[in-house]
């Protein structure tokens, strides 16, 4: 029993590979015929794939596809509908596609039987219908010369050529003569003629030829009078070639004559935000510099050209600022023109910045800065402090003009230690000791005192700055007791260090306060230029 289902089952299996043969070898012929364009070839023998296998749609297709080829498109549609139930996934495709096809024939029929009628009836838009059918099929070269030869009578010579520029004419030889036949008659010489001159202007504009431009436009206008793109293009070179000077001299200058040109300006508002960039830039330099006329130059020309520019307010700022940096300046020159000067500036930033400034109290300071002059030297004593010598004095000067001098004196308290009349160093070894018994506690005590000689410095009332330098002395002390020979204790003393002891460089720097009486002072001091520590002070000063 086995053995007879085995061999229904491979005969089943072989009626189906030859069935699958048949399908595909005669799809092949199909698609043999299709390519070869014999459509009624396919129309005979499409119908024998639905003999061959009916649940497939493949029969239909074919035969709608030839249907199509054979101008009815009705006929290919409805055996289309027929396909479509029974596609797979790939001839859905082919079905979409050939649907396209279908609707792409239609509307070409459609523009076809226009252009006929159009035709016929002398309507000039058959050119442009039989234009319209050359570009939805290339293939019909016919239609390209339909529309050719239209376009021709109504001496649309241009729209004709666009036609036979075409790359699918490329190899035609009638389409090429045609070309130049026409390329050679009087309106196409003028047409050509405009067109050359025109676009070798524009080449010239993008290189930057603008005078030339200028000539090519000169010679278009000689083909059209009066053509409206010639002269807007000629314009333009005009322009760009007042603006190219403007650029190249590149001056604020060049710049105002551009915007006060009669051309048509195009770069009016560049040229003007350049201008204001500079005026504001040189006013802004020479306002830093306080070069009061040339910034005056230039910032007022800003303010009258351009009163309403978006720099306006900052000009007055810029301009207000530098006066009062000048008014100043002025006042510390300590001469009575300089203060005069220094009026004439507050008066012009109550000019240009109203109520920006109070400069109540600075022209009341400007009148009365002849009392501050005479404002005396002034001899000071203070009592000085920092980490390692608390202990200070300094004493010296701050001068009102003149550069003063002090003298500071700082220690510890360890520094006034009483020695004792031996000595020891980093080994435990004494030196001039007369007792033998001598032994170190562990205690030991540092010692620092500074000797500072320096200058002082008015910086502004009432700040001065001081420098100075000088040196640092060190010693170190061992506490050590000293017993008798039989061992009793006699005495502990400090024994001084001698390889703990230097000398180094030390300076100083800070600032010193005097409020004519008062005197503090802050500042620093480094030792051996590699230690820093700060300093401080206060004291009294008194008139010299």
């Amino acid at each position: 029993m086995k053995l007879l289902f085995t061999w229904l089952m491979l005969l089943c299996c072989g009626i189906a590979y030859g069935q699958s043969n048949t399908f595909a070898g005669m799809e092949k012929k199909i698609k043999d015929r299709v390519a070869g364009g014999q459509w009624d070839e396919v129309l005979i023998l499409a119908p024998d794939l639905l003999i061959e296998d009916p649940t497939r749609g493949e029969g239909y297709y074919y035969t709608a596809l030839a249907f199509l080829k054979l101008n009815q498109p009705d006929k290919a549609e409805e055996y289309l509908a027929k396909a479509e139930p029974p596609a797979d996934g790939e001839l859905q495709k082919s079905i979409q596609a050939l649907k396209d096809e279908i609707s792409q024939y239609r509307t070409a029929h459609a523009v076809l039987e226009s252009a006929q009628k159009e035709e016929q009836s002398g309507n000039k838009k058959a050119a442009d219908e039989w234009h319209r059918l050359w570009e939805m099929d290339k293939s019909r070269i016919s239609y390209a010369l339909n529309a050719v030869e239209l376009y021709v009578e109504q001496k649309n010579y241009p729209q004709a050529l666009e036609i036979l520029n075409d790359p699918a004419l490329a190899k035609d030889q009638g389409a090429r003569a045609l070309h130049a036949r026409i390329n050679q008659t009087p309106e196409m010489h003028k047409i050509n003629g405009y067109n050359d001159a025109l676009q070798l202007g524009k080449n010239n504009i993008a290189k930057g030829n603008h005078k030339t431009a200028i000539s090519n436009f000169d010679d278009a206008l000689r083909f059209r009078p009066n053509d409206t793109e010639a002269l807007q293009q000629k314009r333009t070179a005009q322009d760009e070639l007042a603006w190219q000077n403007a650029r190249s001299k590149n001056t604020i200058e060049s710049f105002d004559a551009y915007i006060a040109g009669n051309t048509i300006r195009k770069h009016r508002t560049e040229a003007e935000n350049i201008v204001k960039r500079a005026l504001m830039r040189f006013g802004g330099q020479y306002a830093d510099k306080n070069d009061i006329p040339r910034m005056e130059y230039y910032l007022n020309k800003y303010l009258k050209e351009y009163p309403n520019g978006s720099d306006a307010a900052k000009a007055k700022e810029m301009m207000c600022a530098a006066y009062l940096r000048a008014a100043e300046h002025s006042r510390q020159e300590k001469y009575a023109s300089s203060q005069e000067q220094a009026l004439t500036y507050y008066g012009q930033i109550n000019k240009f910045c109203p109520n920006a400034y109070d400069l109540k109290e600075l022209v009341r300071d400007t009148k009365r800065k002849q009392l501050r002059y005479g404002r005396p030297d002034r001899f000071f004593i203070s009592y000085m402090y920092d980490s390692i010598t608390p202990i200070g004095l300094s004493i010296g000067s701050v001068n009102n003009r003149s550069v003063g001098m002090y003298l500071t004196f700082r220690m510890n308290e360890n520094f006034l230690t009483s020695s004792a009349y031996y000595t020891v160093n980093n080994s435990g070894e004494l030196d001039g000791n007369v007792y033998q018994d001598i032994r170190a506690t562990g205690e030991s005590r540092k010692g620092d005192a500074d000797i500072m000689l320096g200058l002082t410095k008015k910086i502004t009332y009432p700040l001065w700055i001081y420098a100075g330098g000088g040196v640092t002395i060190h010693q170190h002390w061992e506490e050590m007791s000293t017993y008798n020979d039989n061992g009793t204790y006699y005495e502990t003393e400090w024994v001084k260090n001698t390889d703990e002891k230097f000398v180094k460089p030390v300076a100083e720097a800070g600032l010193i306060v005097d409020l004519s009486g008062f005197n503090i002072r802050a500042g620093g001091k480094i030792i051996d230029f590699k230690d820093i520590y700060y300093t401080l002070g206060v004291g009294f000063s008194f008139k010299r």
